[in-house]
């Protein structure tokens, strides 16, 4: 499926790929001596169709059934007044950074197979493949949308080991097969990979672990305007992280990816998305 990879919203402050795991740092940036929480939360929305719906379905959004299809995905995502402590808009962040700064494309989407609309959706965070230069590669991501960079660290790691276990693996490799359309890019490729038979020596080589984590940023809070004084304590802040995330990883057999998203203001950004999926809900 050729699918125009959209344009980026988050800044490149610093990107690392001399070894793994790699490290992207995204940062949003200003509007007026304000950090963009509006416009970040505006971009997410426009993703939610993307999001939601499986690709082969992305086609049949047009201007008489895009109003319909936003809205669906709008409720998808969640329905309740307790959104503070809920992971979907930073599963969100993920799909829009893998889309546009890696071209990817998700296999599955699990949101559209929730049984109610504030149901939390378990196992990986994002399942992906990406056209390599050396083949497909399967991406499954995992997020941790916290205020704290190193309680997202610390649990992200704790999680990386049991998620990357055999039995995890095969469990989340069956749910992703039997919910792939064999009408899908890729199909008969992806569900060899997939499948027990296929040994996970295999597999590993090909896989791809983008560990995506946002923070509340000092470096962000402490500056208003994106100049060189800014761009050197953030780079400073998330090479900072990425050290503590390096040194403590133990992962080996697959291709970890640190994606790094300071904040400004974590609940600035859940108020203003909050406010635009409720108005898309009511389309």
């Amino acid at each position: 499926m050729n699918a125009p990879r959209p344009q980026p919203f988050l800044e490149v402050r610093v990107e690392d790929t001399a070894g793994l795991p790699t490290l992207l740092g995204l940062c949003a940036g200003y509007e007026l001596g304000q950090w963009r929480s509006t416009q970040f939360a505006k971009y997410l929305i426009r993703h939610l169709i993307e999001f939601i719906y499986p690709v082969e379905e992305w086609g049949a959004a047009n201007s008489t059934t895009g109003v319909e299809m936003t809205a669906r995905a709008a409720e998808a995502v969640y329905k309740t007044q307790k959104y503070e402590n809920r992971g979907e808009i930073g599963e969100l962040i993920l799909f829009a950074v893998l889309r546009a700064h890696y071209g990817s494309l998700p296999v599955v989407s699990k949101f559209f197979f929730k049984s109610a609309a504030n149901d939390t959706v378990k196992g990986f965070d994002a399942v992906h493949f990406i056209e390599g230069e050396n083949g497909l590669e399967l991406w499954l991501g995992e997020v941790k949308f916290y205020t704290d960079a190193a309680a997202a660290i610390r649990h992200v790691l704790e999680e990386l080991g049991a998620h990357l276990a055999a039995d995890y693996l095969r469990g989340e490799f069956t749910w992703i097969g039997n919910k792939m359309r064999a009408d899908g890019p890729h199909y008969e490729q992806i569900r060899r990979l997939l499948d027990d038979k296929t040994s996970l020596d295999q597999v590993f080589p090909v896989l791809h672990i983008p560990v995506l984590i946002t923070y509340e940023s000092q470096a962000v809070g402490a500056h208003n305007i994106v100049d060189d004084a800014y761009k050197a304590a953030v780079e400073a802040e998330l090479r900072r992280h990425f050290e503590s995330f390096r040194n403590r990883c133990a992962v080996q057999r697959v291709a970890v990816h640190l994606i790094l998203v300071p904040l400004g203001d974590k609940r600035a950004l859940q108020d203003a998305f909050d406010n635009r999926l409720r108005a898309a809900q009511d389309l």
